[in-house]
């Protein structure tokens, strides 16, 4: 019967091959952490049942992004050729999702009127990250939702409203400075702003079980 004589590298060596064939099973339990690969079933459900949405206002930087924790997926927002606008940014570290706008810091729509109102026209964004939807957003996309809407300024009562289909401004004024609430699609967010005369400029964001989003408006006589 032939006898095998290890020394004790070879021993080593052995030991050591054993030891990581035993380890390729552990392998495939790993939850995954690459955020740009398409998930299993059950890695989303495990996703979702972790994901964390805030927003808020802040001050944007120079470079258009916000003294944020999370890292930029995705900013933007609109300035007129006053210097009037929005900024917006929309954050993400692993399954924590975040939404942050402003109005621009030298925004400046001029004194108001002491009385009456103004019909004001113009576009608004809306971009939203967080979980799938089960239909056109998968885990963790940007979706994007774009409209006109018209508002009415009521500058005898300092109130800003109106509405389309998707969006609602419900905002109240005090020397042009905007507050109140937006509504996406009945989805509850904060509103800031400032109205002049003849336009008017707002940013809102909001959080529920589903997405983070943040928008912005400006509109025109």
């Amino acid at each position: 019967m032939p006898r095998f004589i290890f020394s004790s590298r070879t021993l080593f060596l052995l030991l050591l091959c054993l030891a990581l064939a035993g380890c390729d099973n552990a392998e495939d339990e790993t939850e995954q952490t690459d955020f740009d690969a398409t998930p299993t079933e059950e890695q989303l459900a495990k996703f979702e049942a972790n994901t964390t949405l805030t927003s808020d206002f802040g001050t944007p930087k120079a470079d258009g992004t916000f003294n944020a924790s999370l890292r930029t997926i995705f900013k933007g927002g609109f300035q007129d050729d006053a210097g009037n606008g929005y900024a917006f940014e929309l954050g993400r570290e692993g399954t924590a999702f975040s939404a942050v706008g402003s109005i621009l810091e030298e925004t400046d729509l001029g004194a108001l009127p002491p009385t009456g109102f103004a019909a004001m026209s113009g576009p608004y964004e809306i971009h939203e990250a967080g979980k799938s939807d089960g239909v056109s957003r998968e885990y963790g996309d940007v979706q994007s939702t774009r409209g006109r809407i018209t508002l009415r300024a009521d500058f005898t009562f300092g109130t800003l409203h109106g509405t389309d289909e998707v969006l609602t401004i419900d905002g109240t004024f005090s020397d042009k400075m905007v507050t109140g609430s937006a509504f996406f699609n009945k989805r509850a967010a904060a509103l800031k702003g400032q109205v002049g005369a003849s336009s008017a400029v707002g940013v809102f964001h909001g959080a529920d079980d589903a997405t983070a989003f943040v928008g912005g408006f400006l509109v025109e006589r």
